[in-house]
């Protein structure tokens, strides 16, 4: 059904709708995108469809190839593991600058957190949760440019990471890591946070490479 005037997605939000999609393995790496499929699904013209594409270029998700059009990018391996290696750069010195800064409200806001993944059962809710774990444990920091990278990096890392949490034995794993971690930054203990952070970020890393071996066999 077409949507109604009032309802046509923007650029960016029509981009948040494709993304997700992509992300919960809907619409598969190599699948064509067509524009007049997707602007007649949700009623708008080809040109915002075209500027969704534009921005999911520019983070990944899509490859666009000259007279050919759009096309949902693979997942590789070597991408995985440079996601990784970014994410232990920039988490570690998020965190080595939020840790002092570290408050009551931002307990209060992590352990709600924690409760509701606890409560979780859809791989979508569990990737939400993760992010906003470790997105508000390095908030206090207050480096704007660093958390709008991580920002950047988790959208890219999204649909590697629901891989791993499609083994739901490793929620319960990542649940045990978060409560550590947070532990740690309440005991202003900064070696040990760094420390635990790393390897959950590893971990996740190298079951990311493995469900990429077993998919791509």
């Amino acid at each position: 059904m077409k949507k109604s005037s009032d309802s046509k997605p923007s650029s960016t939000s029509l981009a948040d709708l494709l993304r997700e999609r992509i992300a919960n393995g809907i619409l598969v790496p190599g699948t064509q995108l067509r524009q007049d499929l997707i602007a007649k699904e949700f009623g708008t013209s080809h040109i915002p469809v075209r500027e969704a594409f534009v921005q999911l270029q520019a983070s990944g998700f899509v490859t666009i190839v000259p007279n050919r059009g759009a096309f949902v990018s693979a997942m590789t391996r070597h991408e995985a593991a440079e996601l990784t290696e970014m994410r232990i750069a920039l988490e570690l010195l998020a965190l080595d600058s939020a840790i002092d800064a570290f408050g009551a409200s931002d307990e209060t806001a992590v352990r709600a957190i924690l409760v509701h993944d606890e409560n979780a059962h859809e791989v979508e809710h569990w990737s939400i949760d993760n992010w906003a774990f470790h997105r508000a444990i390095y908030r206090p920091s207050d480096k704007r440019h660093l958390l709008e990278t991580l920002e950047a990096i988790w959208r890219k890392t999204d649909r590697y990471l629901r891989l791993v949490w499609q083994l739901e034995r490793y929620q319960g794993i990542s649940l045990a890591e978060h409560h550590a971690i947070l532990d740690a930054v309440l005991a202003r203990d900064r070696r040990t946070a760094k420390r635990l952070t790393k390897a959950q970020i590893e971990a996740a890393g190298v079951v990311m490479q493995d469900a990429l071996r077993e998919a791509r066999q």
